[in-house]
This record gives structure tokens, C-alpha cells and sequence, in this order.
């Protein structure tokens, strides 16, 4: 990987160096207040970072671009949180048909609120926020075709990239360590080459706008099984902390989404198939939850546009939202296996784009498990923007490991960005 993106970048980079890229900069200050005492007491109750995240973006000829996105966080109480990524090192070039890009970039498939099952080009960033919305840039040879019968889009993903977790000292952690050596099951480990083909069309059905898209996937999982790693205490074994495991994995994966009038369908759905190597090495580590399986999560957002603007002369927009999440694995699954997500965005149409999401996950099989999230942002000057966000966990049942192990997580994020 590291001797193919130079390869890739050189007639880009050799020919934008005459010219200064335009360049625009993300400058972000952070609090976090966490609301309980922490499992262990090496665990901060507070915490406070600074990230920047500058793009520069190089134009020349008619249909050559070069965009570089770095990113970098440090992180005042857990050293896994202070880190740096590229988020895009993207070449791109383009015709009338057709476009490639190579390098460092970030694609997202999803359509639902509550969850993005179909996403699987990029790695989770899980340091950054616990709802997965953050990634890590992969590398990527990426090929676009358009035509009358849709847009077909196909990538080569030359180099892997492991998940982060918060570290010892962080919030939001499992409450056992995770193992920074990382297991494979293919034997070129990160260097293993991927491939991904993706077909996507906009139709009109009963005179309403229809996307759909079908994806294909096969490489290394970007989720990884978390196995126990087992050791002798006080002559008895135990078990002492875990070891990520990234097995192979193919998955087909559909996307749905109609808007209806103040209706907005959604619907996306996998077929995951993990080769028979890695089921075995799943079983014989006490986990049983590589079977192949269906997941799917699908829903409704209903806009009501003004609802009290006769009333109170409010400009605002508001948004219902339901979803439903499934995985036939049942409680074999890590997480949304039989959940319902209810939410609702605010739209204020104010001078300063105010907006407000508020959702609620409650787990149908573990009764007492559930997150209530809150969103919302608003400027404050021409450059500058304030976010509150706000997680709330709850669980009742040991088996229900995630809910369980984030019970105590409840916190509060309190963040400004300028913008220059």
C-alpha cells in the first residue's frame, strides 16, 4: 500500500505543484462531562480536546483534481483519542461518462438515520463518538461509470485499516482492555486487497422519485469479532482482556429510499457470508455469532412543514422518525438485532440554521437496554458553530454486553468549530 499511492498521486501531484491550493480549515474545541462515576478509577469524569482538520484542493486542465484532507485530535485524558488520520488524499480525473479517483478517500452508501449496515468501504473511528458516523480514510482505487442504466461504480481497496477504541483511561472503553495486536484471518493481514462493486438508479414510480442501489463486497471485515483472551488467575483461568478479530467476509448489500410527498421511506438490507475458516475460529474462541445471517433496518421520516407557524408564528420544520432494526442472529448479534429507533429532527429556519435531532434506541429483546441521543447545533457567528450533544445508556441484563458495558457512559459534549 505504501509503495502503490505514490505511484498512484505522482502525475497529480507533479503537475498542482506550480499552483497554492484553495484551502479551507476546520478548527474545533471540545468538552466532555461524563455524568457517573467511571468502572474504574483510572477513568477521568472529564475530559477536553482540540482537532483541526484543514482541506487544501488542487485545480488544473479541464478535469483534474487533487484533494488533501489531514486530521488530527489531541485528547486531554486518553492517549488512544489523541490521534491523526488522512482522511482524503484523493486524485481525481473525469469525462463525460466516466470518473476515477485514487488514494486516500471516503465513500458512504447509507440511507436510514439509526444505523448504515450497507457502509463498508471505510473503517469506524470509533475514538471520535460512539454513534459510528466517524471514519478513517481508506485507500482506494475508484472507478465510476455513467449510463441510461445507472451509475456503476467499482473499487479496488488495496490496504486495510483497523478500528480505534479508547484506550484504558478513556471513556466510552469495554470493561476490558483490547489487545493492540490485532488477529487475521487472512494471512496478508492488512496488505489484503478488497474489491466492491456498487449499481445505483433514480426512477419515478407511481410518480414518485425511487433510488435504489445494490452493492457487492468481499474482503476483510471492517467489524471486528472482539474474542476473550484467557490467561491463569490465582490458578484459575479468567478472563483478562480481548483481541480483535477481523475475519473475511462477503456481503451483498440494497438500498431503498422514496420520498412520498412529507414522506421519506428508507430501507437498507445485507447478506453477510463469512467463509467457513473464520466460523470455525469463531467457535473454538466461545463465540458463535460468524453465521451467515440477513440484518436489515428500515423506516419512515415524516416532515411536518410549520406546524406552528399559525399558532406562535414559528418558522420551524419537524421531522418523525421511525425505524426498525433486525439481525437474525438474534442475541448472537453484537448489537441491533431487535431494535426500534424513534426520533425527531427540528429544523428552526432561523438566520443561524439551528437544528435539533433527538432519538431514542429501546432494545425489544432486553427490555431494559436503551440510548437516548440528542443533537444540536447552532452559529453563533459567520464563521463559527456551537454543538451540544448529549448520550444517555441504560441497561439492566449483564447478557446484553455492549448496553451493559456503557451503562455508566452518560455524558454530555459541548463543542465550537470555526470555519476559515
Amino acid at each position: 500500500m505504501k509503495r502503490l499511492l505514490p505511484v498512484l498521486l505522482f502525475p497529480a501531484v507533479a503537475s498542482a505543484g506550480e499552483w497554492l491550493p484553495e484551502t479551507t480549515t476546520q478548527l474545533g474545541l471540545e468538552y466532555r462531562e461524563f455524568f457517573q462515576q467511571a468502572v474504574s478509577d483510572d477513568q477521568a469524569e472529564r475530559s477536553a480536546s482540540v482537532w483541526l482538520e484543514p482541506e487544501m484542493v488542487w485545480e488544473w486542465g479541464a478535469a483534474q483534481r487533487l484533494t488533501f484532507r489531514p486530521f488530527y485530535r489531541y485528547d486531554s485524558a486518553d492517549e488512544e483519542r489523541t490521534h491523526g488520520d488522512i482522511r482524503e488524499l484523493l486524485w481525481q480525473t473525469w469525462g463525460t461518462s466516466w470518473e476515477v479517483r485514487a488514494g486516500v478517500g471516503k465513500v458512504f452508501w447509507g440511507v436510514t438515520e439509526s444505523l448504515h449496515l450497507v457502509d463498508v468501504i471505510n473503517q469506524t473511528d470509533q475514538v471520535e463518538a460512539p454513534d459510528g458516523e466517524d471514519k478513517l480514510g481508506q485507500p482506494m482505487i475508484h472507478a465510476i461509470w455513467l449510463n441510461d442504466a445507472g451509475t456503476l461504480e467499482g473499487f479496488v481497496l488495496p490496504g486495510f485499516r483497523e478500528r480505534t477504541f479508547a484506550g484504558e483511561e478513556g471513556r466510552l472503553s469495554l470493561p476490558l482492555a483490547i489487545d493492540d495486536e490485532a488477529l487475521y484471518q487472512s494471512d496478508d493481514e492488512q496488505s489484503h486487497v478488497d474489491l466492491a462493486l456498487r449499481w445505483s438508479r433514480s426512477y419515478e414510480v407511481a410518480g414518485w422519485p425511487l433510488d435504489a442501489s445494490l452493492s457487492l463486497f468481499k474482503g476483510t471485515s471492517r467489524d471486528p469479532f472482539l474474542l476473550p483472551q484467557v490467561a491463569l488467575v490465582a490458578g484459575e483461568p479468567a478472563v483478562v482482556g480481548l483481541q480483535a478479530y477481523y475475519p473475511q467476509l462477503q456481503q451483498a448489500g440494497m438500498t431503498l429510499q422514496s420520498t412520498v410527498d412529507s414522506w421519506l421511506w428508507k430501507v437498507e438490507a445485507v447478506h453477510r457470508d463469512y467463509e467457513r475458516e473464520a466460523q470455525q475460529a469463531l467457535v473454538a474462541a466461545g463465540n458463535d455469532s460468524g453465521d451467515d445471517h440477513w440484518a436489515a433496518v428500515a423506516g419512515f421520516e415524516y416532515t411536518l412543514t410549520g406546524p406552528f407557524y399559525d399558532c406562535c408564528e414559528l418558522p420551524l420544520d419537524l421531522g418523525l422518525i421511525l425505524e426498525y432494526q433486525y439481525d437474525e442472529r438474534g442475541k448472537q448479534a453484537s448489537n441491533a438485532q431487535n431494535d426500534v429507533f424513534i426520533g425527531t429532527r427540528w429544523a428552526f429556519n432561523d438566520m443561524d440554521s439551528s437544528e435539533l435531532l433527538a432519538g431514542l434506541v429501546q432494545d425489544m429483546t432486553y427490555g431494559g437496554s436503551r440510548a437516548l441521543k440528542v443533537e444540536a447545533s447552532t452559529r453563533v457567528t459567520a464563521q463559527s458553530v456551537v454543538n451540544l450533544n448529549v448520550w444517555l445508556f441504560t441497561a439492566d441484563d449483564e447478557d446484553d454486553a455492549l448496553a451493559w458495558s456503557l451503562r455508566q457512559e452518560d455524558y454530555a459534549e459541548l463543542s465550537w468549530t470555526l470555519y476559515f
